[in-house]
C-alpha cells in the first residue's frame, strides 16, 4: 500500500505539472501495470494447479522477473543542458563580426516580422540599454524554443502591447490576437516598458498566476490589475465566456524573490533572462555578475537564430 499511495501522490503532482503529458504517461502506466499484474495471475493461477504450496516460492522472483510495477518511479531526466555554456572562439569571433564588422544598417538577422540592424545589436554591447528590437525577437526565439514537447508552451506580446493596453483599454488590442488563442498555452509573457525601464509581467496559466518581475525591486500591481482585466475581456470576447476569476494570484515579485541589477543600464537583459528561465520552468539562479556573459551570448543567439 505504501507502494501504490506514494506512486498515487507521484502520479497526482505529475499531472499537475505537466497536465495532458502527464495523462498520456498515466494511460502507458496503468496499461504496464494491468500488464503486469495479469502476467503475475496467470503464473501464479498455472503454478498453483500444480502444488498449493508453491505460490509462498514464487512470489519474489516473480516480481523480479516482471519488474514493470517497480520500475516506474521516475520519469527519465532529460539530458541537462549547462547553464552558462561556454562560447567557443569561433563564437566569440561571431559575436565581434557582428557588433563591429561594418555598416551600422547592415541587416544580420531576421524573422518574425523583425530585421536587426548591426545598430539593434550593438544595443547589446557593453553597458547600453536593449532596444524593442532585440527584445521582440529574443521572446520570440522563447516562443520558438517552446514548441518542444518537454517545456511549457508559450505565447508573447510585443513591446508595444501593455503601453497600448495602459493607455488606451482593451478596444485597441483587441484584434491583436486574431490568430492566437492566448488561453490555450501555459504561460504568455508580456515586456513592460516604463520609459526608460524594462520588466516583465508573466501571466502563468497552469498555476493561474500573473507575477512581475523588476529588476529595480519595483512594486507594479497595477500593471498585473490591467492584465488581469484583459485576460477577462478577452475571454468573454473570443470565447464567448467568463473567465473563472477565482483562485488567481496577482504578485509583484519583492527585491529579495529575484536577481536584481546593480547598475542602471542592464533592465533589458534581466527582462530577457527572466523570461528565458520562466520558460523552461527553472528557478532563477544568475545575477548581475552572468549579464556581460549573457550580452555576448544574446548576440549568438539572435544571429544564429538558436538558444544555447
Amino acid at each position: 500500500t505504501d507502494l501504490s499511495s506514494s506512486r498515487a501522490l507521484w502520479i497526482k503532482e505529475l499531472t499537475s505539472m505537466y497536465d495532458s503529458r502527464a495523462r498520456e504517461r498515466r494511460r502507458q502506466i496503468e496499461e504496464q501495470e494491468a500488464l503486469a499484474a495479469q502476467l503475475l495471475r496467470q503464473r501464479l493461477s498455472e503454478e498453483g494447479q500444480r502444488s498449493p504450496h508453491v505460490e509462498v516460492h514464487v512470489r519474489v522472483p516473480l516480481e523480479k522477473e516482471v519488474p514493470l510495477t517497480l520500475v516506474i518511479e521516475q520519469p527519465k531526466p532529460l539530458e541537462e543542458k549547462p547553464e552558462f555554456p561556454e562560447l567557443t572562439e569561433e563564437m566569440e569571433a561571431d559575436v565581434n563580426r557582428a557588433l563591429r564588422g561594418g555598416g551600422s544598417h547592415e541587416v544580420l538577422s531576421e524573422g518574425f516580422g523583425l530585421s536587426l540592424t548591426r545598430k539593434d545589436l550593438q544595443t547589446l554591447s557593453n553597458l547600453n540599454w536593449l532596444n524593442d528590437e532585440v527584445i521582440n525577437f529574443y521572446m520570440n526565439l522563447l516562443v520558438e524554443r517552446s514548441k518542444d514537447p518537454n517545456l511549457p508552451s508559450v505565447n508573447t506580446f510585443n513591446t508595444f502591447f501593455y503601453p497600448k493596453l495602459r493607455c488606451s483599454g482593451y478596444s485597441t488590442v483587441r484584434r491583436w490576437t486574431k490568430k492566437m488563442d492566448i488561453f490555450a498555452k501555459d504561460i504568455l509573457l508580456v515586456p513592460v516598458h516604463l520609459g526608460v525601464h524594462w520588466c516583465l509581467s508573466v501571466v502563468d496559466f497552469r498555476k493561474k498566476a500573473i507575477l512581475y518581475f523588476d529588476s529595480m525591486g519595483g512594486n507594479n500591481d497595477e500593471a498585473c490589475r490591467i492584465l488581469f482585466d484583459y485576460l477577462q475581456q478577452e475571454s468573454k470576447d473570443k470565447k464567448g465566456k467568463a473567465l473563472d476569476t477565482s483562485g488567481w494570484i496577482l504578485h509583484s515579485k519583492k527585491r529579495s524573490e529575484i536577481p536584481q541589477q546593480m547598475n542602471g543600464s542592464d533592465c533589458g537583459m534581466f527582462t530577457c533572462k527572466y523570461a528565458d528561465y520562466i520558460t523552461k520552468d527553472k528557478p532563477i539562479t544568475f545575477t548581475q555578475k552572468h549579464m556581460p556573459y549573457f550580452r555576448r551570448r544574446m548576440v549568438w543567439e539572435i544571429v544564429n537564430h538558436k538558444l544555447l
